[in-house]
């Protein structure tokens, strides 16, 4: 066991024992580190959510495959414990013996500010981009900055900046940056925020489960970070399993895609839209891009909500879940995983472990929608999937998947049913949208009316033939 932590902060080495009279909780946010324990006040503090961008910095650290990525994240939404073996790079440490960045460059050379606020995030978001040699377009551009608000709305500038960045990019195979050599042994340390638990093996996590079955476990904590600002529990256990590589092992086995519920929704995009392309725009309005890349698979379907983006997906595709104890394993459909509002059938020592989703054949088709007030960082109002096979006109394993449109992300089998050795036409998903009022029961609440919902969820079905007329799973 230890009780430090070692990172790589601007380029300098950082050591952390909070052991140390003074040192912070693992626990607090890195951009409260940043700003109330390092005063480098450039991360700005906006919404403390992660839907403003202007606490943007950039984060360095080894793949599955062994090789250095950066990219953007929101320090409101990391834990400092989660910087170990990490290097952290902020607005302060772009800009190399006085000269500027090449962002920074451009930003001031295109006038790409003007209030300042949103600045250093942007030009966060767009540093992680640059030196992990992205190239600067309009779609990509607005995919970088899918996570930062210019409340100014100086956004032409801006993009006018990273465009001209073309000029200057290179095509890398992986950053130039630097990492710190790891520390030997299990973090543990029993801080004034609570326990902060570190396991190195996913057998180890399991035993922490078996031993802290009340514990919650963090992988990506963008939902335990906002929970905790919204909600300021006076103590607030966790078992931190963000660096578990076991968890975020992808592979195809069996007639099915199995993916490590520590990937991140960015990588089970990135795995997915190949096999399923209409999948790819329900996935990029999932959150912004720097989210994607910390939120985990698992802990999107651990929170259990109702307007849960992964799950319907899941609930159309068939797919299953791996869950495991320190005594076993068990397999369960997504169809019977959610047993209420915010419940689930995973037991206290339980974990989920992996998902295994189907592999379409050349028959399938899929149709996937998020319904929100904004395309990005938007809570959806309701969501549909439907996959289904379709053999010589006839329509056959559809499998459906709602989200908002009862107390959990459900399949309606009655609709399935309907749908089942039905003709592939237009008439049939029009008779089957008009049982969408007798199916379900909704709510009415900010995001949106019980008979919005209804309308949309009905208008969605025909939409759902209109867009696989004519296409099978291939795009």
């Amino acid at each position: 066991m230890r009780s430090k932590i070692q990172f790589l902060l601007n380029g300098n080495p950082v050591t952390l024992d909070f052991c140390e009279h003074g040192t912070p909780d693992p626990q607090i946010t890195v951009l409260k580190y940043l700003r109330d324990h390092r005063k480098m006040t450039g991360t700005k503090e906006g919404c403390g959510t992660g839907d403003c961008g202007s606490c943007m910095v950039a984060l360095a650290q080894k793949n599955t495959e062994g090789y250095t990525v950066l990219y953007a994240v929101n320090s409101c939404l990391m834990l400092l414990g989660m910087l170990d073996g990490k290097h952290l790079i902020t607005i302060e440490g772009i800009a190399k013996n006085g000269k500027l960045h090449p962002v920074q460059e451009a930003l001031l050379h295109r006038k790409g500010t003007q209030c300042g606020f949103c600045t250093p995030g942007v030009a966060m978001s767009s540093f992680a981009a640059y030196e992990s040699g992205r190239k600067f377009t309009p779609e990509s551009i607005k995919e970088i900055l899918s996570g930062n608000l210019c409340r100014c709305t100086g956004y032409e500038s801006i993009r006018e900046a990273l465009i001209d960045l073309n000029k200057t990019a290179q095509s890398l195979t992986e950053p130039n940056i630097e990492l710190p050599p790891a520390l030997p042994g299990e973090f543990f340390w029993e801080g004034s925020m609570g326990p902060y638990i570190k396991p190195q093996t996913v057998s180890s996590l399991l035993e922490y489960k078996r031993k802290y079955p009340g514990y919650p476990i963090v992988s990506g904590a963008s939902d335990f970070s906002v929970k905790n600002i919204l909600e300021e529990p006076a103590r607030r256990p966790l078992i931190d399993s963000s660096d578990l590589e076991e968890l975020k092992h992808i592979q195809t086995e069996e007639g099915c895609i199995k993916i490590g519920a520590g990937s991140s929704v960015e990588a089970f995009k990135n795995e997915l839209v190949p096999l399923y392309p209409a999948a790819e725009e329900y996935l990029l309005s999932f959150a912004s891009l720097p989210v994607r890349i910390k939120a985990s698979i698992g802990g999107s379907l651990a929170g259990a909500s109702s307007v849960g983006d992964i799950m319907p997906l899941l609930l159309a595709l068939n797919a299953q879940l791996e869950l495991r104890t320190s005594g076993g394993n068990r397999t369960v459909s997504c169809k019977a995983f959610n047993t209420g509002y915010h419940a689930h059938l995973l037991e206290p020592y339980e974990i989920i472990y992996a998902v295994r989703i189907p592999l379409p054949s050349k028959t399938t088709k899929f149709f996937a929608h998020k319904q929100s007030r904004r395309k990005d960082m938007d809570i959806s109002t309701l969501t549909f999937c439907m996959g289904f096979e379709v053999v010589n006109g006839t329509i056959y394993h559809a499998s459906t998947g709602f989200g908002g449109m009862a107390p959990t992300p459900v399949s309606s089998g009655e609709l399935e049913d309907f749908l089942n050795g039905r003709s592939f036409s237009e008439d049939t998903f029009a008779r089957a949208s008009a049982l969408i009022p007798q199916l379900f029961s909704t709510i009415s609440d900010v995001r949106g009316s019980a008979d919005y919902r209804i309308t949309i969820a009905s208008h969605l079905l025909v939409s759902c033939f209109l867009e696989t007329q004519g296409r099978n799973n291939d795009g």
